[in-house]
Parts: C-alpha cells; sequence; structure tokens
C-alpha cells in the first residue's frame, strides 16, 4: 500500500474517530467555574517523574495498523483525575504527530488543547488548555499519527523472510512510542484496546478479544476486553501473519475456577517449534499459583514469538512477548539453550505475581521485578525438573554479577532515578542476578516456609497496586516474624559491591578454636575502591570440621570484626560459605585454603562452586599466588560439574599474560589437568550422564580445543563446520550437533580462512533460526582476520542483518584479540550509521565497550571519543565509567601478575 495514501486514510480514520468520540461535547470551550484556586502551570519540564496532581484512572486506545505501512495512526482517551485546576499537564509522547488534543469534562464540555512535544529527554511532553481544567475527572482525547519504529522499541516493525510483523516492547519507556501517555510504573490503570487490522492478520493484545468485524476495504475491527489495572509499559500488541498454536486450557485448581486459554504464536513456518513450551506452561504456572497462593490474574495467556526482539522476553500481562530464541525450540536446540529458554519462560510467568500484579511504584525498585523473577524462575524450574540441579542456578547468578559488583562504579541494587536516561541504568546483572542471588541468600537464612509466608502477604497487600523495597522488606519480616531482617536486607540493597570476609582460623588453646572474620568491599588489584568505607549486616554461616564432628554455624555479622570462638577443639578447616548461597566472597590463610584443597571432595556443591569462584577473584585481587590457584584448580576437576566450570573461567585470562611458549605450555598443563576429565565424560553417551555433566562435557571439549592440545580433533570439527555450511556443496546441518555449533564456527573462522567466510556468509541469508544466525555471526566477527570484520561491518551498515544481530556483530568485533584495532577504527569512524542500526535499548551499552581494551591510554582515547557523542547514546556514562574501569584493571592485573604467571607456566 502507499505510504502516502496510507497515511491520509490513517488521519481521515482518525479524525472520524475524533469526530465520534466528541460529538455530545459543545462546540466552544468551556470557562473554569469561578471562584476555583488558580490553576497550575508547572514551567519547567519533569527530568524524572511527572508531577503531582495528574492521576491517569483508564485508557481507552484505538489504533489502525498495517504491517506492510510505514506508519499506523492511533485516538487515545485518556480518564483522569485533577487534585487541583490545571492550565497544563505534563505526559510522555515519542515521535508521534498529534493531530488533534482536547480535554472533555464531565458535562460535555470540550477545551481544546495544544500539544507541544519534546520538551526534556524521554519525550516529556504538555498539553496547554485554551481553557483551564477545573478540578476533579476530565478526559484527554488525542487523535495522532506515529511511524513504526524500527530499534525494537514501542510498536516496531520486524522483518523475517520479506514478511512484515508488528510487535511491542515498552519497558522501560517507550510506551509512549505507541501511545500519548503517562507513561511511568506508579501508573495503574485498565486498559481497553481497539485495533483495526488488514483481513487475515492475527491481532494479540493483552485482553481476551471479545469482537472481531468487519471495516472498510478489506479491514477487520478488533476488540479486547478491558484489563486489570497494568502499567503503561506492560501493554503488548502484536500484528501480523503469525501462526497460532492453540494449547490446552490450563485447567481449573481450587484457587481458580476457571481454566486458563493457553496459545503461542510465531512466524510463518515456525509454529510447531512452540510446542515444548506451550506443553510445559501448565506445570510452571500451576506451581507458582501454588506458591503464591494466588490465582494467576489475567484470564488469559498468549505466547507470542517475535522475529525480533531486544531482549530475552517481555512479562506483558497475559501476552508475553519473546525473542525466537527464548521460546521456540526444537531437535536443533542445545541443552544449553533448552534450559535458558525454560528459565525464562518460568521468569516471565512468575512476573505475572511479582512485577504485574504488584508493581514498583519508580524505576529505582525495578530490582524487585528481576531480582525476584530470576529467583522465583529457579525455584520453578527445580521443582518441575529436579534432576537439572536448579537449586545451584541463583549461586551460579550471584558469582556472575561479581564481576560488574567489583567495579568502583558498581551501582547497589536499589539505585535513584533522577531522570529518564538513568532508568536503563537499572536493567543490568545488578538487577538480576545480584537481586536473585541476596533473595536466595536470605530465603536460605530465614528459611523456605517463613520466606514464602511474607511473599504471599506482599501479593495480598498490594494486588493490583504498587509498592517499593520498603514495603517488600516489611512484608518479608511480617510474614516471617523476624523483623530484624530489614536492617540486613537495607545493607545489602542500598550500597554497591561484594561484602569479602577475611576468614582467619586459629587455635588459641588445644581444647578451642577461633575464628576472626574481619569484613571489607572486595577490590581487584588496581582498583580505586577503599575496602574499609563499608560494612554490611551479614548472614553469615560458616560450616565447621574439627574434632567435635562437622557443623554449620550462623551468625549475623554487623560489626567490621567479629570473633566466634569454637569449643571443643581446633577446626580442621572452615568453609566460609557453609552451602554457597551467602553474597560474598572470602579469604582465608594459606593453611586453610590448603586444608580445604585437600578436604575437597567433602565439600557440598554449592561449596565447591564458591570455593572455585574464590580461587579466582583471591588471584585477582592479589591474595592467592598463582602457584595456590593452579594447585585449587586442579583440585576442582573432581567436584561438581559446575565446579569445574566455574574454575576453568581464569584460563583464558592466563593465556593473555603469557607469550608464546607460555601459551604454549599453558596448553600443556589444561590439556593434562582437563584431559582426563573430557574422556571420562565422552566415554558416555549422553543419556547416561547428567544434565550438569553433560554441560561440562560441551564445555571441556570446547576448551581443550582453544586452549588445550587437540590438533587432530580442530582439523576434524573444521572439517564438520564447512560440511554444516556447505563450503564443499549443499549445507549439511547433520554434520554438527547444535552444541558444537559455536566452538565449531570459531575454528572456522580462525582456520579456515576466507574460503570459509565466504561460505559461512552464503550461508547465512538461508538461515532463519535467531541462535544459528546470531552464534554464527558472532564467531566470523570475534575470530576472524581484519577483512572478514571489514566485510561484516560493510553488511551491518547495508541492512544484511537484524538490528540485534548488529550489536552481536560490534560487540564482536571490538573483542576479537586479532582484529580489534581495525574494528575500532571503523566503529569510530562510522558510528552515526551503526548506532542508526541498533536496537533502542544497546545504544548507551555500546561505551561499556571500552573495556575490551587492556590499556590505560587506549581506553581514555575510547573515553573521550564517546563523551563526544553522547548525544546519540543517552544514558551511556555508567556504562562508560565502568567500561574504562575494566580497561584498567586489566592493565593493572598484567603488570602485577604477568611475570608470576610467565614463571609457572616456563
Amino acid at each position: 500500500m502507499n505510504s502516502l495514501r496510507f497515511r491520509a486514510a490513517l488521519a481521515g480514520a482518525v479524525s472520524i474517530l475524533a469526530l465520534q468520540a466528541c460529538g455530545n461535547a459543545a462546540s466552544e470551550p468551556g470557562n473554569a467555574p469561578a471562584g476555583q484556586d488558580a490553576p497550575i502551570v508547572t514551567e519547567v519540564p519533569p527530568a524524572g517523574q511527572l508531577p503531582t496532581g495528574v492521576t491517569p484512572l483508564a485508557y481507552r486506545l484505538d489504533l489502525k495498523t498495517d504491517p506492510d505501512a510505514d506508519s499506523f495512526g492511533g485516538l487515545v482517551e485518556i480518564d483522569v483525575d485533577l487534585s487541583a485546576p490545571h492550565g497544563r499537564i505534563w505526559l510522555h509522547s515519542v515521535d508521534q504527530d498529534i493531530l488533534d488534543a482536547r480535554a472533555v469534562l464531565p458535562d460535555g464540555t470540550s477545551v481544546p488543547a495544544t500539544f507541544t512535544g519534546d520538551q526534556a529527554p524521554g519525550g516529556v511532553s504538555r498539553l496547554d488548555f485554551d481553557t483551564p481544567l477545573p478540578a476533579g475527572p476530565a478526559t484527554l482525547e488525542l487523535s495522532y499519527i506515529a511511524p513504526y519504529n524500527f530499534g525494537l522499541a514501542g510498536l516496531y516493525k520486524a522483518v523475517q523472510s520479506d514478511t512484515d510483523y508488528l510487535a511491542t516492547q515498552m519497558e522501560a519507556i517507550d510506551a509512549r512510542r505507541m501511545v500519548p501517555s503517562f507513561d511511568e510504573p506508579r501508573f495503574k490503570t485498565p486498559w481497553t484496546v481497539t485495533v483495526t487490522a488488514p483481513a487475515g492478520m492475527q491481532v494479540i493484545a493483552n485482553g481476551e478479544e471479545i469482537n472481531a468485524k468487519p471495516a472498510e476495504d478489506g479491514w477487520v475491527r478488533h476488540e479486547f476486553a478491558k484489563t486489570r489495572p497494568i502499567q503503561s509499559y506492560l501493554v503488548a500488541l502484536a500484528v501480523g501473519p503469525y501462526e497460532e498454536r492453540i494449547a490446552a486450557d490450563i485447567p481449573a485448581t481450587a484457587l481458580r475456577a476457571e481454566p486458563i486459554p493457553l496459545r503461542g504464536f510465531a512466524a510463518i513456518g515456525k509454529r510447531d517449534k512452540l510446542a515444548e513450551s506451550l506443553d510445559i506452561t501448565d506445570e510452571m504456572l500451576l506451581w507458582q499459583e501454588s506458591y503464591f497462593d494466588y490465582p494467576y490474574p489475567y484470564g488469559k495467556l498468549d505466547l507470542i514469538a517475535a522475529p525480533e526482539f531486544a531482549y530475552g522476553a517481555m512479562e506483558n500481562a497475559g501476552a508475553i512477548i519473546y525473542r525466537e530464541a527464548a521460546l521456540l525450540m526444537d531437535e536443533q536446540t542445545s541443552l544449553a539453550r533448552r534450559r535458558g529458554v525454560l528459565t525464562t519462560h518460568a521468569h516471565e510467568l512468575g512476573h505475572q505475581w511479582f512485577g504485574n500484579l504488584v508493581t514498583p511504584k519508580w524505576w529505582n525498585d525495578i530490582w524487585l521485578n528481576e531480582a525476584f523473577a530470576t529467583w522465583i524462575s529457579y525455584k520453578t524450574m527445580h521443582a518441575v525438573d529436579p534432576d537439572g540441579e536448579w537449586n545451584l542456578s541463583p549461586i551460579l547468578a550471584g558469582l556472575s554479577a561479581m564481576g560488574s559488583d567489583s567495579l568502583v562504579a558498581a551501582r547497589q541494587i536499589r539505585n535513584p532515578i533522577n531522570a529518564n536516561g538513568d532508568i536503563l541504568d537499572a536493567f543490568d546483572a545488578i538487577t538480576y542476578r545480584k537481586g536473585g542471588s541476596v533473595l536466595n541468600m536470605f530465603e536460605t537464612y530465614l528459611g523456605e516456609e517463613d520466606f514464602r509466608a511474607g511473599i504471599r502477604l506482599h501479593m495480598k497487600r498490594f494486588e493490583d497496586g504498587v509498592a517499593d523495597a520498603d514495603d517488600f522488606m516489611q512484608s518479608i519480616a511480617d510474614g516471617s516474624g523476624q523483623p530484624e531482617i530489614v536492617s540486613s536486607f537495607t545493607s545489602y540493597i542500598s550500597q554497591p559491591g561484594i561484602p569479602s570476609l577475611d576468614v582467619a582460623v586459629s587455635c588459641p588453646a588445644p581444647d578451642a578454636g577461633l575464628i576472626t572474620i574481619t569484613q571489607k568491599r572486595c577490590a581487584p588489584l588496581g582498583s580505586d575502591i577503599d575496602p574499609d568505607a563499608q560494612v554490611w549486616e551479614i548472614p553469615f554461616a560458616a560450616r565447621i570440621n574439627g574434632p567435635t564432628g562437622d557443623r554449620t554455624i550462623r551468625q549475623m555479622l554487623k560489626d567490621r570484626v567479629t570473633e566466634i570462638p569454637l569449643d571443643g577443639g581446633c577446626a580442621d578447616w572452615v568453609m566460609p560459605n557453609a552451602d554457597g548461597t551467602g553474597y560474598w566472597r572470602f579469604d582465608t590463610g594459606s593453611d586453610n585454603l590448603n586444608a580445604l584443597i585437600d578436604a575437597y571432595d567433602g565439600l557440598s556443591d554449592g561449596e565447591q562452586i564458591l570455593f572455585a569462584d574464590a580461587l579466582e577473584s583471591g588471584f585477582r585481587a592479589g591474595r592467592i599466588s598463582i602457584e595456590d590457584l593452579k594447585r585449587g584448580i586442579e583440585a576442582t576437576t573432581s567436584g561438581h560439574p559446575r565446579a569445574v566450570s566455574e574454575a576453568t573461567g581464569v584460563i583464558p585470562t592466563l593465556d593473555r599474560l603469557l607469550d608464546e611458549t607460555g601459551q604454549e605450555n599453558l596448553r600443556t598443563w589444561v590439556q593434562a589437568t582437563y584431559g582426563p576429565l573430557a574422556e571420562y565424560l565422552e566415554s558416555y553417551p549422553a543419556t547416561a550422564l547428567s544434565q550438569q555433566e553433560v554441560l561440562l562435557r560441551d564445555k571441556i571439549y570446547s576448551l581443550l580445543l582453544e586452549y588445550g592440545d587437540r590438533p587432530e580433533d580442530r582439523s576434524a570439527l573444521l572439517d564438520r563446520a564447512q560440511r554444516y555450511i556447505g563450503a564443499n556443496g549443499i549445507p549439511d546441518q547433520s554434520a554438527l550437533p547444535p552444541e558444537d555449533l559455536g566452538i565449531a564456527m570459531k575454528i572456522g573462522a580462525e582456520d579456515g580462512g576466507p574460503a570459509f567466510y565466504d561460505a559461512a556468509t552464503a550461508y547465512l541469508p538461508s538461515v532463519t533460526n535467531q541462535t544459528e544466525r546470531r552464534t554464527l555471526l558472532a564467531a566470523l566477527a570475534n575470530r576472524g582476520d581484519e577483512s572478514m570484520v571489514e566485510d561484516l561491518f560493510a553488511e551491518s551498515l547495508k541492512g544484511s542483518y537484524s538490528a540485534d544481530e548488529v550489536f552481536a556483530v560490534v560487540s564482536s568485533a571490538l573483542s576479537n584479540d586479532t582484529a580489534k584495532d581495525r574494528a575500532w577504527e571503523i566503529f569510530m569512524a562510522e558510528f552515526g550509521a551503526i548506532v542508526a542500526r541498533m536496537p533502542e535499548i544497546r545504544k548507551p551499552q555500546l561505551a561499556g565497550m571500552t573495556g575490551y581494551v587492556c590499556s590505560v591510554q587506549k581506553s581514555s582515547d575510547i573515553a573521550a571519543f564517546f563523551e563526544t557523542k553522547g548525544a546519540l547514546i543517552p544514558g551511556y556514562e555508567r556504562s562508560l565509567a565502568q567500561g574504562v574501569e575494566r580497561a584498567q584493571l586489566c592493565s593493572a592485573l598484567k603488570t602485577q601478575k604477568a611475570l608470576d604467571v610467565k614463571n609457572a607456566f616456563q
């Protein structure tokens, strides 16, 4: 359809809607009642929260959309309550052409308004009324036209196989791209949505479709039921030729009298890949209903696999939208990817209660949503798949956040949000993974039943409402009956960093041992962190082994130094994080460290994982020698698969600290250390191994190919990679199992030369699987030579790749050890064009890639460049500060540890 004709048609349609809506209004503007207070006219545009005094009560949204067009039209009616007379109202709008704006008073009086957009960053806009509005109820009416977004934000267009689809991503502040609104989490209102779309299109929204009737010229008008109160960022819409898969209803329960209709939607040709996710949904949801003791709130449930999506998924009430790779599964889905799909799905379902039913008041508490959903996803999976050892996941999630949390530029979990540009800062590993790990720690401390009682109380207290962290902590304290938890919880969410516990084990008398614990903030070598500037209230737990047996001691640590006497004898060893559930790191003396190495096989799974982390973190902090590091790593190979995997994380760092001779010796050591374990795991069929053993087998296989001594295996894998992409004929996907795809593409890029690259890029256009495409592009960009990187950037700028794939190419190329200098040159030269091809949410993250260099001077130069481009990547400041700091820490580690590492591998 011609876009100009479509724009005109939209304008006409919206004008008709506006006339219909205002048909009973007076033709002349009304006047404010005599004697009313002077109207409020706030002059300064709000940088963060909108002014108080205007409260939205309900939205009625009428849209006309066509995925094949360039723009859409809308009419929104917003019922508001005014606490006082207003001559001006501030609200949000981005990239919208407002055709008409007015307010309608309860008596039918129509008051015209003038709309002025872009008054402050984040789409802050204003309505100025010809006559001030009186206090009390009113309805704002705005008709408008807006373009579809191509940065995966708001109502955006995604293209797959030359077919156009529409989907939404509103969080954090992109609902304002689809509809003028009061786009803040504190405002929860019912939404009534109507969408007119071309016949033959699927149209999915939050509410159940209650009517679909023909409209003019082959269009259909879809009407949806009014929602429960939800925030603007939870509004969802998908329009296009999606294929539908109807699943069995989720059955009624004692909590819920009605069954829940369940459907899935995917792009053309992918309907069958919805089956596994749909099939497990009932188990997940029923378990979560039972946990919360509260019925699923939103009536029906739709799962939508968008052809493009910037996040993993978005928990829109009743209509969850996913990246394809986070929902679709088939025989080509690896175990690791499958586990990722399941945890993402459980995460989004958990949000239907925590985040949707009960919501933060402001973005500084978005961690409550994401930390809780992260934590509940692991509990859900542990309940429905007990063989998967999901109870270890929150421990591993916490460790994965500690890299960011070790920085002086780390933010606290509950971080102030003063302006719209600060909001995306809140969506990071600190929010999701540290937050989830901290919840796990306090659940362990309080006990599962008491913690759950607090959660259930919270749901009842704030259903369909908003709550902040203080409300949450009070609910946990009241439900558990343990009010002292509040101050400890506060110490964890209100300050950044990781508690580091120096645990000294001594024996002042033959029959009495002593543990002396000194807490400080964890600081790597070269850090500007003041380790003595903070104190936490730590729910400490340590495992003690000695003459009196094996026991666990628990104590709340409130002071910088705490002494814990051990009656009955000296400890043989002390594990300073019993079960591994505490969010802290530890150092301990060489004697106790070596005693733990000797006793390693007797530690619990979580303890083994935390011990492996202590080796690397102690080395990076300069408190563990390279000799103790090597001995500790060697000990971990007999432990739990996740502990083995955790211990391998330092090997790439050691490799980068060595010269060529040292790297060869490192490879010999890696082969000797992990080769026997690999042979053991490879001797069993996958069906005879646990999930964690299968994951470890794949991890060790890749490790040995990159850092071990397996030239024959590399050559064989290159051959299989070439067959997979059709380097010498027709592509053969059976040549590689899905778990080998990543390492195979890396070796292909490194060892296969230009011929492999040409074959891979020729194969790529035939691939529609998001995971496969991203894996292939990232491997080529990260391991290819300069000519390959140059070509990938050129293709990115030509539009050959999706927005999310462009981000994968750029981030991978900038960290390419052999071609990063050229990648940075291109990146800087083409910065504006590259940013224009990125998802909106990824733009500020680009500045964090400064951390990919290991030089103080280079990072300083790159930082200066980013600062000149700040207008293109709003909200970049913390990401840049963290990137610069990572580069400085890398340089400091190289300066202070390279010689020791060289001597250890000479």
